[in-house]
């Protein structure tokens, strides 16, 4: 009898949890539907193009970030950025806010006008949250790519000394074995 009860529990238990996964599947499927048909609705009206730009630039100075700084200039940059303080690093970041973010004008504007620039800060967002999403699949996948190149230099390092009659493990350290 006991048994019997907590088996029905226990298939309960299981019940509720597919439900609440199913649940929060379906959410996520509706979430993701509507951010696909805005995305459709934008792609209809403008052109395909790439959501991201890789700058290149030829010869040994590569800029960080647009600021012109070069690779040296860089760790120069981030050397003092670890030094600052939290009130430092705040007062940095308002600026940068101040910079970048226009402050909204709608004063004297119609509904009509009102909800364009609704539509057109909806746009906006929905154009970068897409590149945020692609960016960080880009890097999943670069991180993926990084494992396996790393799984794959270890079998061959691994390869490597078994064939030299070492240790499997021994070339597979940071520094070379020791030659005696």
């Amino acid at each position: 009898m006991i048994y019997h009860i907590h088996t029905e529990l226990k298939e309960e238990k299981k019940q509720r949890e597919a439900e609440a996964k199913r649940k929060r599947l379906e959410e996520a499927e509706k979430k993701r539907q509507a951010m696909a048909d805005a995305m459709q609705k934008q792609k209809l009206q403008e052109p395909v193009k790439r959501n991201f730009i890789i700058q290149k630039k030829e010869g040994a100075s590569v800029t960080h970030a647009g600021l012109g700084f070069d690779k040296m200039s860089s760790a120069l940059f981030a050397e003092t950025e670890r030094g600052k303080t939290k009130e430092q690093l705040a007062a940095d970041k308002e600026v940068c806010l101040q910079m970048r973010v226009k402050p909204l004008e709608l004063e004297g504007l119609s509904v009509d006008e009102l909800r364009q620039r609704a539509n057109e800060l909806w746009n906006k967002i929905s154009t970068l949250e897409s590149d945020k999403y692609d960016l960080e699949e880009r890097q999943k996948r670069q991180e993926y790519d990084l494992k396996e190149l790393n799984e794959r230099q270890r079998q061959i390092n691994r390869n490597k000394a078994l064939k030299k009659g070492l240790d499997p493990e021994a070339l597979s350290g940071k520094y070379p074995v020791r030659i005696t």
